[in-house]
């Protein structure tokens, strides 16, 4: 077993204990991937053989989302040759769990479309468009004493947490499910997330508003463009197909964007090489001097080549030649600290230039579709007064 071969395989496992009790159907999949490549006849099994050919090219974090997301993107497409493996996925109207002939249809849908998924893993970008996500900038916002802001997004990919003030979250206590806070200005509720930790500061937040969004910026390596029907199904396949709320939030997300794009303010996308190209975009990009700037970024650094270590020193950089004041906001993975609550959980940081002073806080934990979070004390800094 080569290099790739174990790494591919412990990438699998890790997608598999991530997505056990979230999301069923995926932890099977994951699963059973796990033990075609784990199994001693692995290195004469087509399938494996193929599998580690065709990804070597790619990280292993990719492969194993490229995989999934081409096979749901063929389900949602109706292709015959996926038929069987279809009956799984509630996207779809599946209704089948995961059983003893599921190993048999996954097998079959990807020897039936191997040409395709090969190009898929090999040549597609993965799409991050979790609109759940926009609660990372959404809540803190709400706390900051500004009229306006230039809201900035790094990673952006088709932009649709770019419109997250147009969406409705609500936040509730995990034990007691009492409503905390509702924001957003569409009903009905969208999101829930369920909370836990220091809450008590989210009583004084139903009375903020949103300073206003005077620009909507948004950089990513390959900006997704929503120009067409496809398009929209590309996106659709990189959510799991068992989570059909999720695909009918994306699906008000694009609704949402599309809102947006029609308004005064709508979002403009650039393409930049992250993080080399960060410095360069920030300068050209982002307005004159003329208003706060919001800049977040959510699950997107584990793509990066340096796991976006260079963002901190570069943003501060750029921060210290401005006169007002840089809120950078993050949900991403932390590596320098003791693992989260719950595998797999992100934390939410908060860093603040103002004149010449730099701030940084731990705000909690949350998990990476913003279903669940943990307020730690650090919280308390954004607590309006």
């Amino acid at each position: 077993m080569n290099s790739f071969h174990q790494r591919l395989m412990a990438r699998f496992r890790k997608q598999e204990a991530f997505s056990r009790g979230y999301s069923p159907l995926y932890a099977a999949l994951f699963s059973q991937l796990v033990e075609w490549l784990a199994a001693d006849s692995a290195e004469h099994d087509p399938l494996v053989q193929w599998l580690l050919e065709t990804g070597q090219v790619r990280q292993t974090l990719d492969v194993t989302l490229l995989l999934a997301a081409g096979l749901h993107k063929d389900i949602l497409a109706g292709v015959p040759e996926v038929a069987a493996l279809a009956g799984y996925f509630p996207s779809v109207g599946g209704r089948r769990q995961p059983d003893a002939d599921f190993g048999t249809a996954l097998r079959d849908a990807i020897n039936g479309r191997k040409e395709t998924l090969t190009a898929f893993i090999q040549s597609a970008n993965v799409q991050t468009n979790e609109t759940g996500r926009g609660l990372c900038w959404l809540l803190p916002l709400r706390a900051m004493p500004w009229r306006e802001v230039c809201l900035v997004d790094l990673g952006a990919s088709a932009g649709l947490n770019l419109a997250a003030d147009k969406r409705a979250f609500r936040l509730l206590a995990e034990e007691s499910a009492e409503t905390l806070l509702d924001t957003g200005e569409a009903p009905p509720v969208q999101f829930v997330s369920q909370c836990r930790g220091e809450l008590e500061p989210l009583a004084r937040y139903e009375r903020m508003n949103l300073p206003e969004i005077v620009d909507r910026l948004g950089c990513d390596l390959f900006p997704f463009k929503l120009d067409s029907e496809e398009a929209e199904q590309t996106l659709m396949s990189f959510v799991w197909g068992d989570q059909v709320a999720r695909l009918k939030r994306l699906q008000e997300g694009i609704a949402a964007f599309r809102e947006i794009q029609a308004g005064d303010v709508p979002v403009h996308l650039h393409r930049v090489n992250l993080p080399d190209e960060l410095g360069g975009f920030l300068q050209s990009a982002v307005p004159p001097d003329r208003s706060p700037v919001v800049i977040y970024n959510t699950f997107m650094t584990v793509y990066l080549s340096d796991k976006g270590t260079s963002f901190r020193e570069t943003i501060g950089r750029w921060a210290a030649t401005r006169t007002q004041p840089v809120l950078w906001l993050q949900w991403e993975p932390v590596r320098s600290m003791d693992e989260g609550p719950e595998y797999g959980w992100c934390g939410w940081t908060a860093d603040l230039w103002q004149g010449t002073t730099h701030r940084h806080w731990f705000l909690g934990w949350v998990h990476p579709h913003g279903t669940h979070i943990q307020f730690e004390p650090d919280f308390c800094f954004l607590s309006p007064p």
